[in-house]
C-alpha cells in the first residue's frame, strides 16, 4: 500500500478579463457604467438599467469604445514546427 496523501490537481480555471468598475456621464442624466465582468450597463437618470451588453453582444464594441476599450480577437494557435528544421539556412 502505498502511504503518501494523495493530491487534488487542480482544474484550469478559464481565463477571464478583468475589468475596472468606471462610470460616463451622459449628457441627458444617464449612464454607461462598466461592471468587472465586462458587462456595460446603461442607466436612465433613475438609476434603473435600461439596457445591457456583454461582452460576447455584436453591440458590445460600440459602447466598450467609449470606455477606450477595444474588442480582442481570439488566440489560434499557429500549425505547423516554428522551431530549427535539420538543416538552417547557410547565410
Amino acid at each position: 500500500m502505498n502511504d503518501e496523501p494523495t493530491r487534488a490537481v487542480p482544474a484550469p480555471s478559464p481565463r477571464r478579463r478583468r475589468y475596472r468598475r468606471h462610470e460616463l456621464d451622459l449628457a441627458d442624466g444617464e449612464k454607461l457604467v462598466l461592471r468587472t465582468d465586462g458587462t456595460i450597463e446603461h442607466r436612465g437618470a433613475d438609476g434603473a438599467v435600461t439596457r445591457t451588453w456583454a461582452p460576447e453582444d455584436p453591440a458590445w464594441p460600440d459602447q466598450a469604445i467609449r470606455f477606450g476599450l477595444r474588442p480582442e480577437s481570439t488566440t489560434v494557435k499557429p500549425d505547423g514546427h516554428r522551431g530549427r528544421g535539420p538543416n538552417p539556412p547557410a547565410w
